[in-house]
């Protein structure tokens, strides 16, 4: 059943724990099913703190999209976290199932959100 797909693709990060860092290939996205987690850059000035997500949000997918590596860093703050682990095999397979027009969109932003953090 579905709902065993999903406890069998959940991954506990206890706080401070990074889910990824900022140039790493990624093979995954995750959808925050409790906890928070903070996409962060390091700069010449430490951490600089790009968002904040809480409970339903997803990140980590422009890595999919586009095969590129990590834009940044995420890790567990305030507490631990649980995430949804969704596959690059998962993602692709709803990205298959969408029609071409909304692929391409899908395409053209994540080249426009790439092209802003040059």
């Amino acid at each position: 059943s579905s709902s065993r797909i999903i406890e069998a693709n959940r991954q506990h990060f206890n706080e401070g724990q990074h889910i990824f860092r900022e140039g790493e290939t990624g093979d995954s996205a995750f959808i925050v099913l409790d906890g928070t987690i903070a996409i962060y850059r390091l700069t010449e000035e430490g951490e600089q703190v790009l968002a904040t997500l809480a409970k339903g949000a997803m990140f980590g997918e422009m890595a999919l999209i586009d095969g590129d590596t990590r834009m940044a860093s995420a890790k567990a703050v305030d507490r631990a976290a649980v995430l949804l682990v969704v596959s690059r095999a998962m993602f692709q397979k709803k990205m298959d199932g969408l029609d071409p027009f909304t692929r391409g969109l899908i395409k053209i932003l994540t080249d426009n959100v790439r092209d802003a953090q040059k």
